[in-house]
C-alpha cells in the first residue's frame, strides 16, 4: 500500500498508465470540476486534499516492504462523490510522489491501487447501502462513515498483495503480521472518517453536497 520502487515490465507500466489515465479522463468528462465554482465546496475540497496529503506521511512500514497509512478516499466520496474524489486522490498521489521522489514510470499502477480501488469500492458500497438500507442519519454515518472507509482500505491492501503476486508469478503468502496491521489501520480509517462524517452530518450538513439532505434526514437535528 505504497509507491512502487521496483522496476516493472514495460507492458505493466503501459497498462497501468492507460487504465489510470482512462479512469481520470472519464471522471473529468463528467464535468465535476464546475462544481468547484462554489467557493465553499472549493475550499472544502482543497482543504481535504491538503489535510489527507499530510496524513499520508504518517505511515507504518513493514521490514519486508509494504507500508500502511490512512487513505481518506471514502470520506472524499461521501463529501464530493466519486469523480471529484478520484481527481483529488490523483492529485494527492502525484504530489506525494514528487515529494518522496517516487519513480514516475510506475505511478500509473499506484494511481490505480491507491486512488481508483478505494474510491470505487467506497462508491459501490455506498450505492448498495443507499439501495438496500433504510435512509436515516444513523445508517448514513455508520455505513458511509465507518463501514465503507474500513472496507476500502482493506480492499486497497489486498490489491497490493494481488499486484505483488502477479508480478512475482507465485503466491508467497501474506507478509508477516499483514492482517494485524491492516485491521488496525482500517479501524483508524473508519474512526477518522466516521467521526468527521458524524460531525458534518450534525453541524455542517450542507457540506455533504452530493447527497440529498432530506433523503438521509441530515437537515433534522
Amino acid at each position: 500500500m505504497g509507491f512502487i520502487y521496483v522496476p516493472l515490465p514495460l507492458p505493466w507500466m503501459v497498462c497501468g498508465w492507460l487504465a489510470a489515465g482512462g479512469l481520470l479522463a472519464y471522471a473529468v468528462w463528467t464535468r465535476p470540476l464546475r462544481r468547484l465554482r462554489n467557493d465553499t465546496l472549493q475550499h472544502l475540497w482543497l482543504a481535504t486534499v491538503v489535510t489527507l496529503s499530510v496524513l499520508w506521511a504518517i505511515d507504518q512500514w513493514f521490514s519486508d516492504g509494504p507500508a500502511f497509512h490512512l487513505l481518506g478516499a471514502a470520506l472524499m466520496v461521501t463529501l464530493f462523490d466519486w469523480a471529484l474524489a478520484l481527481i483529488g486522490m490523483n492529485v494527492m498521489i502525484v504530489l506525494s510522489a514528487l515529494v518522496l521522489d517516487a519513480p514516475l514510470d510506475t505511478l500509473g499502477l499506484t494511481l490505480l491501487m491507491l486512488g481508483a480501488v478505494p474510491v470505487l469500492v467506497a462508491l459501490l458500497l455506498q450505492r448498495v447501502m443507499s439501495a438496500w438500507l433504510p435512509h436515516s442519519r444513523i445508517v448514513f454515518v455508520g455505513g458511509y462513515g465507518f463501514v465503507a472507509p474500513a472496507a476500502s482500505l482493506i480492499a486497497t491492501a489486498l490489491s497490493g498483495v494481488v499486484l505483488h503476486t502477479a508480478l512475482s508469478g507465485a503466491w508467497t503468502g501474506f507478509p508477516h503480521a499483514f492482517w494485524d496491521q491492516v485491521l488496525w489501520v482500517a479501524g483508524g480509517e473508519a474512526w477518522f472518517s466516521g467521526m468527521l462524517t458524524a460531525i458534518l452530518a450534525v453541524y455542517k450538513p450542507a457540506w455533504v453536497t452530493t447527497y440529498d439532505d432530506h433523503r438521509y434526514h441530515l437537515d433534522r437535528r
